[in-house]
């Protein structure tokens, strides 16, 4: 893919230099890269698209003793259980079956962890199953807590940060862990979220999901799913460019355990 963006636009992507990072979660697909000091400020986890790994969330209840509010409508939904053996689709049939089981049990352990599970997910209007985050906002009184904002929701992200009214409730959140999906059909959507984050947070991490492919920007190639993590404006007066080489060796692993990870340097 090709795009009329200049280079010089991509430097939004380059992240920017913090001590004190450390990984949470899985070492592979469910781990994320936190700022750990302001990390500890947080007062809970906010967190869209749990899927059945709740291993960050377990890292978080550790680290902190705080709460999380899980989101995710999907986890209990039979229907896109069978709905892969309808499609003669027995491996990934089974596959769900056994986390949808797993899951029906683990879901009763959640809170001797600190996770308090909502069937609910985020969209950019509200609907029976998705509400928008200023529905959440203000239901779980986020307008007086400082919170860390996670969410992987598999391309949704897009309308919900598409919307202007999510970016001014963000000042409380002490960072947030976004995971870009469709990067490829959606560059100018993700292009307009970085600059508009940049308001409140600044890039500290980047990693590229090695299930995805790769795609062209004037000669560069970029991740069509990659994860980041931004931190509050206020953590990082003074911005210096990380000169790190990305993925970072001892902290970042990547998501497919049987792939490499995938090299980052489009940025510079």
């Amino acid at each position: 893919m090709s795009t009329n963006t200049t280079i010089n636009a991509l430097e939004v992507f380059r992240p920017y230099h913090i001590d004190n990072l450390k990984r949470l979660g899985n070492d592979y697909d469910g781990g994320y890269i936190v700022h750990y000091p302001s990390l500890l400020d947080a007062e809970c986890l906010v967190n869209y698209g749990v899927g059945y790994n709740v291993a960050f969330e377990k890292d978080f209840w550790k680290e902190t003793g705080k709460p999380t509010y899980a989101f995710d409508p999907t986890l209990s939904d039979l229907g896109a259980v069978f709905s892969k053996l309808f499609k003669g689709n027995f491996v990934p049939f089974m596959r769900h079956a056994k986390n949808y089981l797993v899951w029906m049990f683990k879901k009763t352990q959640l809170k001797k962890s600190g996770i308090n599970f909502i069937a609910e997910g985020i969209s950019d209007t509200d609907t029976e199953q998705y509400k928008t985050f200023d529905y959440h906002f203000k239901k779980y009184n986020l307008h007086n807590k400082k919170f860390i904002f996670k969410i992987d929701v598999e391309g949704a992200e897009y309308p919900v940060f598409g919307q202007e009214s999510i970016y001014p409730l963000l000042g409380n959140a002490v960072q947030v862990l976004l995971e870009f999906h469709y990067a490829d059909q959606k560059f100018n959507e993700l292009l307009a979220i970085m600059n508009k984050m940049e308001e409140t947070h600044t890039l500290i991490h980047l990693h590229a999901n090695n299930h995805g492919d790769m795609f062209d920007v004037q000669g560069k190639k970029v991740p069509a799913a990659f994860e980041a993590t931004f931190i509050h404006n206020s953590y990082l007066p003074v911005k210096t460019y990380s000169t790190a080489s990305y993925p970072i060796e001892g902290l970042d692993q990547p998501c497919d355990r049987l792939q490499k990870d995938v090299p980052l340097d489009f940025f510079y």
